[in-house]
């Protein structure tokens, strides 16, 4: 009878123990997987940082046409009126002439200025290209910060799975039944939290990353 049960103990170990080997591999392969991701995010994060920069600097660029714009504006301005001032003090038909080409060509440049955000060159429109811009990147670093915190969540599961994995190489080459326990709660919590990441990962980035 005794002999049964070291038997049956013997062959029950030998399961535990084929359990963890089979567990080891397993997350390692996960592991080599939680790196290669936080791998690519991170070369992706750096291709954003550097859109994310062509995106204020344009915004910038476009901020300061519709600034050189309106000075442009209120020069046009002083000179229609200085023409229309010179054209009521001259008798002359041929410079009348001149000015009335100055003052029509002047007054259709104001016209551009002002008109809505779909004229190219309006005011409006420099205004609009610059808002759409600054819009991108602002966008641009709620992605970068969101991607940062997916990077920082699978270094995180990586750890969890390579202790899982440390913990149940000894317990299976020590033959050791109480280090496999710490090894599967390591190897679980990493699992559940790669698979939060994968499915639900607003739950643990609190935001999601743009279509871009």
């Amino acid at each position: 009878m005794s002999n049964n049960s070291f038997t049956d103990g013997k062959n029950h170990l030998h399961g535990f123990f084929m359990i963890i080997a089979l567990y080891v591999i397993a997350i390692s392969i996960l592991a080599i997987f939680t790196t290669t991701e936080a791998t690519e995010y991170g070369i992706k994060k750096d291709d954003m940082q550097i859109v994310s920069v062509s995106h204020i600097v344009k915004s910038i660029d476009w901020f300061n046409d519709y600034n050189q714009e309106r000075i442009g504006e209120n020069i046009l301005q002083a000179q229609i009126d200085n023409l229309n001032i010179t054209l009521s003090n001259i008798n002359n038909k041929s410079n009348s002439s001149a000015v009335g080409h100055n003052l029509i060509k002047y007054k259709s440049h104001i016209d551009i200025l002002h008109g809505d955000k779909t004229i190219d060159g309006s005011l409006s429109n420099l205004k609009y290209k610059a808002q759409i811009e600054n819009s991108r990147y602002e966008q641009a670093l709620v992605d970068i910060s969101a991607i940062s915190k997916l990077i920082g969540m699978y270094e995180f599961v990586t750890i969890l799975l390579i202790i899982g994995a440390g913990l149940g190489g000894i317990s299976e080459i020590a033959k050791n039944k109480l280090i496999g326990y710490p090894a599967f709660a390591a190897g679980g919590i990493g699992i559940i939290i790669l698979l939060l990441v994968l499915f639900l990962p607003s739950i643990i980035i609190g935001s999601q990353i743009s279509n871009r």
